[in-house]
């Protein structure tokens, strides 16, 4: 069985040394952040999590807005747009201890990266309404540049944007490829009629929140008002959601996330903005992150937006 194997490791740095080690679960590439074996004790513990039948998921690439549609979905459900004291990381399934989440009172928000395979098997069976979120891939890879080499203690990046770009484009980044995340999930939608399941565009939602947090209060069973909608929309704009990160949310036991971060690096809430990569990306790359989109994407009637 595949589960008590120890897996080969890959390494997948670069000829500077940049980049990360992996290992293949389930046919998904793992950054290894602790063991191997660990991290799949870990994964199977996930799959076993016992799910309440008013639970709702979200899942997500990582740098797509997690974050965001967290605290959007937590107002929905309170039905007010005051901040939840806790951070989503009490909610995260694959982060160490998830077990935090059981510790949460219905309804709960729960969120992941973890492909579809890795959630609690019982997803499908309850009907666990579920919203997936994704964002154009190029401001993807800017996102998720800052994000890697800021976290210095878990990720330990000291290579250039350029680097990453190379790795990112062959999925060799924590959170494997962008591409195979997004067409995974695009199946398991096809593949699981009966589960509720809502998309959405990252650029939508920046573009018009109002009519994108209605459309999710629809989703999840809550009446709302345009009012409400519009103070959530105000509440969760990147500007006031960076004041809370810092002012309103609790550090989980352990976490010393505030520690976590490069001296002098914005943290979890950087820019927020649509089309940022057009300041990272040169013509050739461009050229070349097209090439790859087409490719990667070609058939699934996803058109993302750059602008």
């Amino acid at each position: 069985m595949e589960s008590q194997q120890t897996p080969e490791i890959l390494d997948y740095r670069n000829e500077n040394g940049h980049g990360w080690s992996f290992y293949k679960h389930d046919g998904v590439l793992l950054h290894i952040r602790n063991t191997p074996e660990n991290e799949m004790e870990n994964i199977r513990n996930v799959q076993k999590l016992e799910l309440r039948d008013d639970d709702v998921m979200i899942a997500a690439y990582p740098k797509c807005g997690t974050h965001w549609l967290w605290e959007i979905v937590t107002m929905l459900r309170a039905g007010n747009s005051e901040y939840h004291k806790k951070p989503k990381e009490i909610a995260m399934l694959e982060v160490p201890n998830f077990q935090r989440a059981d510790e949460l009172p219905s309804p709960r928000v729960l969120n992941s990266h973890l492909y579809f395979r890795h959630l609690p098997e019982k997803l499908v069976e309850k009907r666990i309404k579920t919203i997936f979120i994704m964002r154009n891939p190029k401001d993807v890879s800017v996102s998720h540049y800052h994000h890697v080499s800021g976290l210095k203690k878990a990720f330990m990046y000291d290579g250039t944007y350029s680097e990453f770009l190379d790795l990112f484009l062959e999925g060799k980044v924590p959170g494997g490829g962008y591409a195979d995340y997004v067409n995974d999930w695009q199946k398991v939608k096809q593949d699981n009629p009966d589960l509720p399941f809502l998309t959405l565009f990252y650029e939508n939602l920046k573009e018009d929140p109002v009519k994108n947090i209605k459309a999710v209060a629809e989703f999840i069973g809550e009446s709302v008002t345009d009012e409400l909608c519009e103070q959530i929309a105000e509440a969760c704009s990147f500007k006031k959601l960076k004041v809370a990160a810092k002012e309103v949310k609790e550090e989980l036991p352990n976490s010393n996330w505030s520690e976590a971060w490069k001296e002098g690096h914005e943290g979890m809430y950087r820019k927020g903005e649509v089309g940022d990569w057009k300041n990272w990306i040169t013509v050739a790359q461009n050229e070349r992150f097209d090439a790859v989109i087409d490719r990667k994407f070609e058939g699934t009637g996803i058109v993302f937006t750059y602008e």
